[in-house]
């Protein structure tokens, strides 16, 4: 049985175009604040050729710039999917706990809880343990954390090696969202 149900960020319950509509703001920001040449950095671009321009801000010590455009847009975009409202209303009813496991930065989490009023348990976020999630690391110091017996937690993300695999090897039960239409369908699991 089911007891906990732990959501993935990004592309699960929030829309990452937003990232994609910052990013040249952020990095004309970035420029006019350093010279640094950002691809001598060693970061990783994502699956949209983009450096993740939080980490990029971090990385630079100009975190106070990415928030001032990332919160200013998630202020004025809607960025949640349609279902995550009633979703979460639903598990609170059948009593089920909810969290939030992400990789992003542990103030981005909390502007999107902040702003849509979610109601969660608890926000567990690769700031907190150094690693993200797709070192078995991250998952061993959630289940220490959170004190949560693996196999009555439900792992919900769109990304198949941190949300499938590598929870699935420490004994989570875990559903890969390939679809944000398909969100609902973890009610009947």
């Amino acid at each position: 049985m089911i007891s906990t149900y732990l959501f993935d960020l990004d592309d699960t319950l929030i829309d990452t175009s937003i990232y994609r509509e910052i990013y040249s703001e952020v990095l004309s920001k970035i420029k006019e604040k350093t010279d640094v040449d950002i691809d001598s950095l060693g970061l990783k671009k994502n699956k949209y050729g983009n450096y993740d321009s939080g980490e990029l801000c971090r990385s630079l010590g100009l975190l106070d710039l990415y928030y001032s455009v990332l919160e200013s847009q998630i202020e004025v975009k809607e960025v949640l999917h349609d279902s995550v409202l009633e979703l979460f209303s639903l598990l609170r009813k059948k009593g089920k706990k909810i969290g939030i496991v992400s990789n992003s930065m542990l103030r981005t989490i909390k502007a999107y809880v902040d702003k849509y009023g979610l109601e969660v348990d608890f926000i567990f976020s690769s700031d907190l343990t150094g690693c993200n999630k797709d070192s078995p690391e991250y998952w061993k110091k959630l289940i220490a954390a959170e004190k949560l017996e693996p196999s009555s937690c439900l792992v919900i993300g769109d990304d198949n090696e941190e949300d499938v695999e590598v929870p699935g090897k420490l004994g989570f039960q875990t559903f890969y969202l390939d679809s944000v239409g398909k969100l609902g369908e973890i009610l009947v699991l």
